[in-house]
Formats: structure tokens, C-alpha cells, sequence
């Protein structure tokens, strides 16, 4: 009898285990998912804060593959992402490609010639 419950507490434990492990894979959401906040803008050698140029831009990278785009609380476009080995590429509803780098947790785009960093909430 004692036998039988400790075989019975082992498998319990290696069930458990597994379960722990199956369940942890899931959660390899990539470090893009998020909202990001506009922090900088560069355009002609001229760098200021969102706020001096009188601007709020707000982009919301989803985990299936969507992102959405707003300027001072207005919908600016929805487009598509995916990670590359550089960065992330994002298709807008035009059709436009965007590329982006994250470095030190700042995700920099180049749109339409201004640089724009931006910090995840």
C-alpha cells in the first residue's frame, strides 16, 4: 500500500512538472507587443519631444500580427508586423513599409524621413 502511493505521488509530480512546462512555452509573446509611446521626433536635423511639436503619437503592436496607429487621440491607420533578424517591418494600410530597431528598450522608426523613438507603457 505505501508502495502504490508513492508511485502515485511521483507520477503526480512528474504530471505537474510537465504541465508547468507545456504551459510556460506558451507565453513567448515577442518583446514588440505593446503601446508605444512617441518620445522623440528628429526631421531635418531638428529634434524636439512630441509635446514641442504640439503632437501625441501612439502605435499598439498586437500579438497577432495587427497594429494600430493614433495622433492626438485620432486614428492615424492600422497596418501588419513581424519581427525580421533586424528589427521589426510593419506594412501599413497603404501598403507602406516601415522598418524598426529596438535598442535599450527605445523602438526607432523611420516614417516618411522623421525618425521617431519611441518607449513601450
Amino acid at each position: 500500500m505505501k508502495r502504490t502511493v508513492s508511485k502515485l505521488l511521483v507520477a503526480l509530480l512528474m504530471m505537474t512538472m510537465v504541465m508547468a512546462l507545456v504551459s510556460c512555452g506558451g507565453g513567448s509573446k515577442s518583446e514588440y507587443v505593446g503601446t508605444w509611446h512617441a518620445t522623440e521626433i528628429s526631421a531635418y536635423g531638428v529634434t524636439m519631444t512630441p509635446e514641442d511639436a504640439g503632437m501625441e503619437f501612439t502605435m499598439e503592436i498586437k500579438d497577432d500580427g495587427t497594429i494600430t496607429a493614433t495622433t492626438n487621440g485620432e486614428d492615424d491607420g492600422a497596418g501588419t508586423w513581424e519581427e525580421t533578424d533586424s528589427g521589426i517591418n510593419i506594412s501599413d494600410d497603404t501598403g507602406e513599409t516601415i522598418d524598426g530597431t529596438l535598442e535599450d528598450g527605445v523602438l526607432t522608426i523611420n516614417l516618411y524621413g522623421v525618425e521617431i523613438k519611441m518607449e513601450k507603457e
